[in-house]
């Protein structure tokens, strides 16, 4: 067993014979990796307003905060034995992205001040620009941080000059995982996969016929209350791609199909302390899957990373 996940990015990456989703766990599983990756990147800001970190879904994410650690992953991936990469960030979404033999992985993920959960559920459905056709319409919060977080990273790859990719992979868990799917309408930077974790409805059903918005899975726990909001009296869909963590096409259970199905659903998850929707047990049960020796460690060192040698985080 690694000692932590992060140390055995490379030889996953080097395993991998095809790059898609549906087909590969690994694939699957190195989504998640980064998806969690996200998590510790925390600017100062974040720290400073840490009455809110409990919002977030991160059980390491919540502990640094309220330790008052702020980490900048732009000076740590020499540290954790990766090229280097970038990390970016405004005040709704952190993005972190690495090239690995010729694949790019970014993760996305919602600051505390994302989620606000009141506007979240509220958000009408628009259409994102003037070549969208009229009826694909997308979650307005989500898609406007999503245009916001692409300009940050594509200053972020001409600056660092990554070379040659032969493929990217958008990842994201909770509302990162929604602008990272809509952010490939924004990212066009070579072919794209996007797989997503634990995400609430983005769109509607229109935006799912597109052509170009092909090649998205979403992953997602049957305990996990998250994918099932806004609800679709708004005008919202399911992902029409939806996998288990064990790589099966998702169903609900029959415990959640009757008429107190979503009563159920809810008192379940609230008793679960919304664990069933913690990035932790994606990665965990994705790496199960994938047979990955580090699947049930810690992502990285933390106490590495928690040094007071932190560069300000990107505005």
């Amino acid at each position: 067993m690694s000692q932590y996940a992060i140390y055995e990015v490379n030889k996953l990456v080097k395993s991998l014979s095809s790059p898609s989703v549906d087909k590969s766990s690994i694939v699957r599983y190195l989504c998640a990796l980064f998806a969690e990756l996200a998590y510790y990147h925390i600017p100062q800001w974040e720290i400073d307003g840490n009455k809110r970190a409990k919002l977030i879904p991160c059980e390491t994410y919540q502990t640094l905060v309220m330790h008052g650690q702020s980490i900048d992953l732009n000076t740590r991936f020499l540290e954790l034995d990766l090229p280097k990469g970038f990390a970016v960030a405004n005040r709704g979404v952190v993005a972190v992205g690495l090239v690995l033999n010729r694949l790019s992985f970014i993760g996305f993920r919602g600051t505390q001040f994302l989620f606000d959960w009141r506007v979240n559920l509220c958000s009408k459905l628009v259409p994102i620009d003037a070549s969208s056709t009229v009826s694909s319409r997308f979650h307005s919060g989500f898609a406007k941080e999503a245009a916001r977080i692409s300009e940050l990273i594509l200053d972020a790859i001409r600056a660092l000059n990554l070379g040659d990719v032969n493929h990217i992979y958008l990842t994201g868990h909770s509302l990162g995982g929604a602008v990272a799917a809509i952010s490939k309408n924004f990212l066009k930077i070579g072919s794209t996969s996007v797989c997503i974790l634990g995400t609430p409805r983005y769109a509607n059903s229109s935006v799912y016929k597109s052509i170009s918005f092909g090649q998205l899975t979403h992953v997602r726990r049957s305990g996990d209350i998250v994918p099932t909001v806004p609800p679709k009296f708004f005008g919202y869909a399911d992902h029409p791609n939806e996998l288990r963590t064990n790589g099966k096409k998702y169903t609900d259970p029959s415990l959640y199909s009757s008429s107190f199905g979503g009563f159920v659903r809810w008192v379940q998850f609230l008793l679960g302390r919304f664990q069933p929707h913690k990035i932790e047990a994606y990665r965990n049960e994705l790496g199960g899957t994938a047979g990955a020796q580090g699947a049930k460690a810690p992502l990285v060192p933390v106490k590495k990373l928690t040094t007071t040698d932190i560069e300000p985080a990107i505005a």
